[in-house]
């Protein structure tokens, strides 16, 4: 099994590229995402506001992602009961992941972690603007976590940019291949499914 680290900050459009590389590579892909690795809310670390901070990568129970990685490489399969939180509400959900012949690992500190240093095969990096990557976080966070504008503005200036710059885009430059998602984003993803493909086969 390989392994595609596939990373970007908030709204970068890490799903858009996802549902690419499921299409073109089907039953040979596995996705594990940090989302499924969140540490309880009562865990998370808390501003000088006392808001709650999403984006540190302290909030990802890693030591659970990498002992799954390996197990997933082993050929077995894992069972993950998933997370969405909702403001106050967390929805679960229990899945299966069987191990195949790609795995990709996606979100935003994947590469946070030193051991994923020797477990990534490819580095894909999506990119896009921080005023399109914002405007696309105030319209999902509104429709889908019930957040108004005024309250991810307020999370993008204390918690989301922050991170982004200390532990995402010093990545980019270090990536196999950078997705351009604002435009024309069908390229990079092409470009980074031929490296997937001539990776196997190297």
């Amino acid at each position: 099994m390989r392994i595609l680290a596939l990373i970007g900050g908030s709204g970068s459009g890490k799903s858009t590229v996802l549902a690419a590389l499921r299409n073109h590579f089907n039953a040979r892909v596995a996705v594990l995402s940090l989302d499924d690795y969140y540490r309880p809310k009562s865990e998370l670390p808390v501003d000088e506001n006392g808001e709650t901070n999403f984006d540190l990568p302290e909030v990802i129970n890693h030591v659970d992602l990498i002992r799954d990685i390996d197990a997933l490489k082993r050929g077995e399969s894992i069972s993950l009961s998933t997370y969405t939180y909702n403001r106050e509400v967390m929805v679960s959900e229990d899945i299966t992941i069987d191990s195949s012949e790609w795995l990709v690992v996606e979100g935003l500190f994947v590469m946070a972690y030193p051991e994923m240093l020797s477990r990534v095969d490819v580095l894909g990096f999506i990119d896009a603007p921080e005023d399109v990557r914002l405007q696309r976080r105030i319209d999902r966070d509104g429709a889908e976590r019930g957040y108004s504008e005024e309250e991810v503005r307020y999370q993008w200036k204390q918690h989301v940019r922050p991170a982004d710059l200390k532990y995402i885009e010093p990545w980019k430059e270090r990536a196999d291949v950078i997705i351009d998602n604002q435009h024309h984003w069908e390229i990079g993803t092409q470009q980074l499914i031929d490296s997937m493909e001539k990776s196997i086969v190297s």
